[in-house]
């Protein structure tokens, strides 16, 4: 990992500043680039025990300010290892530097990989791509890609989360409709429409999200 100066500079503050919040951020360097990645490690985060992790969005443009929205503001409660980054707008290659980095740093439990609307395309692109390496993938909303049915089946061995607002029309259609395919091909999904809710779903952020991956976990049917 190469850091220069001025962001060495940058991580000992952030170390000082979120010491009890479990923070840290890296640069994963990617040849003439590099991806800004934010780690949140769970209170009481021991070394030697197995998390699962998550991949968010954040981290627009860079700014560590622009974090995974929907992690809440104490996402470290959670028992999770969550990460914010713009993996999902890389060079797919990427995403397999930035779970190397991770299997080394933690004893890595399940993975998984979130999206949020176009977003969640990436989403669903990734997990098919490293189907042997997530648990797997959250739509909040979105849905994958039923056009392609080889595309879709690399998906059997991976656990789908769809989360949709009951007033998100288009993409409760769209989300509906990839159930009943992915129920005819028995790739395990859930799908959850939130009363009321419309297409950003903030009312999920935090505990309420956590609470939907813990059942994510212990699923073993289709819902």
């Amino acid at each position: 990992m190469i850091i220069n100066k001025h962001f060495f500079g940058l991580m000992l503050c952030l170390s000082f500043l979120f010491a009890h919040g479990q923070q840290k951020v890296i640069e994963l360097p990617l040849g003439s680039k590099k991806l800004l990645v934010r780690i949140i490690e769970p209170e009481g985060f021991s070394p030697d025990k197995a998390y699962p992790i998550l991949l968010g969005p954040g981290l627009d443009g860079g700014n560590l300010n622009t974090g995974c929205r929907f992690f809440g503001s104490n996402a470290e409660k959670y028992g999770w290892i969550l990460i914010e980054s713009l993996v999902h707008m890389e060079k797919r290659a990427v995403v397999k530097v930035l779970v190397e980095y991770l299997k080394k740093e933690y004893k890595v439990n399940e993975l998984f990989i979130l999206g949020f609307s176009a977003n969640s395309i990436d989403a669903f692109q990734i997990a098919s791509t490293y189907n042997h390496l997530f648990t797997g993938v959250i739509g909040m909303p979105g849905n994958p890609n039923i056009s392609n049915l080889t595309t879709l089946k690399r998906l059997v061995n991976t656990k789908v989360l769809m989360i949709v607002g009951e007033k998100d029309v288009y993409w409760k259609n769209r989300a509906k409709k990839a159930k009943e395919i992915m129920d005819s091909h028995k790739i395990k999904n859930t799908l959850v429409v939130i009363p009321n809710g419309g297409h950003i779903l903030d009312e999920l952020a935090g505990k309420p999200l956590f609470d939907l991956l813990g059942k994510m976990i212990s699923s073993k049917t289709n819902q």
